[in-house]
């Protein structure tokens, strides 16, 4: 049987708050980019927040510490208290959790600051090989669908068990179709001058393959302004360059003098 207390360096008296602290922590130590030259490092990244997943759960943690006391080692006869959750079970009990979803959407965001991967495809592979669905941040990733966050309006519409995927997934396509218009309308309409306020501007590094500058890419990101979180489909061209930076006029951080622009940083990324 694994040793989480170990694996997340807590003890059995750590705190919630304090074991939510050492994952964040650890998530961006063990991120597999972080360390290309480590080859457990992937596993190492999975393996934290399954053990996240255990301690920060309350019937799991009771049921985990129970076969702890029982000496229980996973290789000697039958335990008095069975822990029988596999790895996957606890990553997908985890990722639907609320509180995991807030707190790994702030990850994500650190993650693509950091110039970081931070895609579902990413996210999907790393936690899931793949496999099936899974909800990040109140969104639901299916197949190559990519989009950050729900906004709170969509999230709190959501109904009932039986037409939540379909719900979701329509819900995703208008969020996305919505920054798409916004896009499209600041094409047509040239806006009017402004103030710049360098101060407020704002960089997202954005990783991309060599065929990725080459060819262009279509990408999702989530900014946020008075009216809370947009997320915008934003289109790389083709022939970009490492090092070259795009800008999203108005994109930025807001303050009371206005609102800054969003750069997107390109790097070059190796694989």
């Amino acid at each position: 049987m694994k040793d989480y207390y170990h694996i997340l360096g807590v003890s059995k008296t750590s705190t919630t708050d304090e074991i939510r602290k050492t994952y964040r922590k650890m998530a961006m130590q063990y991120h597999p980019d972080r360390n290309p030259d480590d080859p457990q490092a992937e596993e190492r990244f999975k393996e934290i927040a399954e053990a996240y997943g255990v301690l920060t759960d309350p019937i799991k943690r009771q049921q985990y510490d129970g076969c702890r006391a029982a000496g229980n080692t996973g290789d000697k006869g039958r335990p008095t208290t069975d822990f029988t959750y596999s790895q996957e079970d606890i990553l997908r009990d985890l990722f639907k959790d609320p509180h995991f979803q807030q707190m790994f959407s702030g990850l994500l965001r650190e993650f693509q600051r950091s110039g970081f991967r931070s895609s579902s495809t990413f996210i999907k592979r790393s936690f899931f090989g793949n496999k099936g669905g899974f909800f990040i941040g109140g969104i639901f990733f299916l197949g190559s669908l990519a989009g950050p966050i729900l906004s709170n309006t969509v999230r709190k519409g959501l109904p009932g068990k039986t037409s939540l995927l379909q719900s979701v997934s329509s819900a995703v396509g208008s969020l996305i179709h919505s920054g798409i218009k916004t896009l499209a309308q600041g094409r047509e309409q040239r806006p009017p001058a402004r103030k710049n306020h360098p101060e407020l501007d704002t960089t997202y590094h954005t990783p991309l393959t060599d065929a990725e500058l080459r060819h262009g890419k279509t990408i999702q990101i989530l900014v946020y302004g008075e009216k809370g979180e947009e997320t915008l489909q934003v289109k790389i061209p083709a022939g970009s360059t490492n090092g070259q930076k795009l800008r999203l006029r108005g994109k930025g951080r807001a303050g009371s003098l206005g609102r800054g622009d969003l750069y997107l940083h390109l790097v070059r990324k190796d694989r």
